[in-house]
């Protein structure tokens, strides 16, 4: 009967002072040793030498369970291998995981996935690419070591670009690269062992884990955006550009005026969702959320009323055509391109009243950031009205048929207090 069993051999210490654990097999009262990529140290064993560590016990009862499975499927009593056989076919499906190529598997994941923000893990792959000097890198080099030494990278690559914009006088934007490049890696390397790994049958094709001793940094606070009451009223009562016949001129100056009112009326909507959204009756849009869609049970659904005061902006907007909302769409090909141009404008706007950084998500912030300080809102239905995941609720959340009431009557408490009216 061939059985297998994890072995540290104390006379087997290598210079760095670490010991390889090894699976010994027996078979037909012959032994033999197979090699892991597991390594441990005097701290990981006990005083007979027997692994003490969890960690490196799940990894080398992952590998003793992969090589059972293997068997099981060769049939070995049956085919009468010898123990000799049995190490080369072994091997061989060793030299399958080995093969595994980690940045091909993520080129080839991100190319098919459908996940919003895909074009994060692009750029994370590319820094790790250009930072490993290849193209190519097996998954089972993907070390915690390797990680650390590309958070370095990125810190170093940070602090470079810091020095640079502070030397052009240029505002140093918050950082999300180091969290966000190394969740992606992280998110990889997982996708990749759910291709891989079948855990009903104990095929391990990825054992490690490289992840579960280290620690991915916290993003930055995000930025503060949001601006005053007084600022939006600027914004609001701001002239619009005309030409040289007194009409107003068609550009993203007055597009971007237009839109940050909008957005800031209609509860901090998206740009994203101003392009797509399709229903309104009776003065209310109902749209989903695209950024948190795919992550809710009810889709991110959102209903909001559209108040007196962007009554002027939804009716000069509208798409005759009824099949969208707005008309936004018949001018711009793609949401992004719509945000870019509104982000530009309102540079230009941010400049006349010395708004720093103006942008458009400065609307959602600052919808929030007022209805919270100076509209009396409590945090709980700003959130609600944000539409935002909340992971404790998720299971209420269920049960619960949303009217949108409560939201709506918050958003006419900042309205007034804003606009006056």
């Amino acid at each position: 009967m061939l059985t297998f069993r994890v072995e540290v051999l104390k006379s087997k210490r290598k210079s760095d002072g670490t010991y390889n654990v090894k699976i010994r097999m027996t078979y037909n009262r012959e032994v033999k040793r197979l090699s892991t990529n597991i390594f441990v140290r005097q701290e990981d064993l006990t005083k007979s030498f027997k692994l003490k560590n969890p960690k490196f016990i799940k990894e080398a009862d992952t590998i003793v369970r992969y090589y059972q499975e293997i068997c099981a499927k060769l049939q070995v009593d049956i085919n009468n291998y010898t123990l000799d056989d049995i190490i080369v076919l072994l091997k061989g499906e060793q030299k399958k995981s080995q093969e595994i190529d980690f940045i091909q598997f993520s080129r080839e994941w991100i190319a098919h996935t459908t996940i919003k923000g895909a074009e994060n893990y692009t750029s994370a792959i590319n820094a790790f690419v250009k930072f490993l000097g290849k193209d190519k890198l097996l998954v089972q080099q993907l070390t915690t070591s390797l990680l650390k030494e590309f958070m370095d990278y990125l810190v170093k690559k940070r602090e470079e670009k810091i020095k640079l914009l502070r030397k052009q006088g240029k505002r140093i934007p918050s950082n999300r690269v180091v969290s966000l490049y190394l969740g992606s890696i992280k998110h990889l390397f997982n996708e990749a062992k759910k291709q891989y790994n079948d855990y009903d049958r104990d095929i391990i094709l990825i054992p490690h884990s490289p992840f579960e001793n280290f620690k991915i940094p916290k993003q930055e606070a995000t930025r503060k955006r949001a601006i005053s009451a007084k600022d939006i009223l600027r914004i609001y009562e701001m002239p619009y550009l005309l030409d040289c016949k007194g009409r107003e001129r068609v550009g993203r100056f007055n597009l971007a005026k237009d839109c940050f009112i909008l957005s800031f009326g209609l509860i901090g909507m998206n740009s994203a969702d101003l392009y797509s959204c399709e229903d309104i009756k009776e003065d209310v849009i109902t749209y989903y959320r695209a950024k948190t869609s795919a992550r809710r049970n009810d889709k991110a659904k959102m209903k909001v009323k559209v108040m007196d005061v962007i009554k002027p902006l939804v009716e000069k907007y509208r798409d005759r055509t009824g099949k969208r909302v707005f008309n936004f769409y018949q001018h711009y090909s793609t949401a992004d391109a719509f945000n870019k141009a509104i982000n530009y404008g309102l540079k230009q706007i941010g400049t006349i009243l010395q708004i720093e950084d103006l942008e458009y998500y400065a609307a959602r912030h600052s919808w929030a950031t007022i209805a919270i300080n100076k509209a009396g809102i409590d945090k709980y239905t700003v959130h609600s009205a944000l539409n935002h995941i909340d992971e404790a609720m998720k299971v209420t959340d269920i049960y619960i048929e949303r009217d949108f009431r409560i939201e709506n009557e918050a958003n006419r408490k900042v309205i007034e207090f804003v606009f006056g009216k």
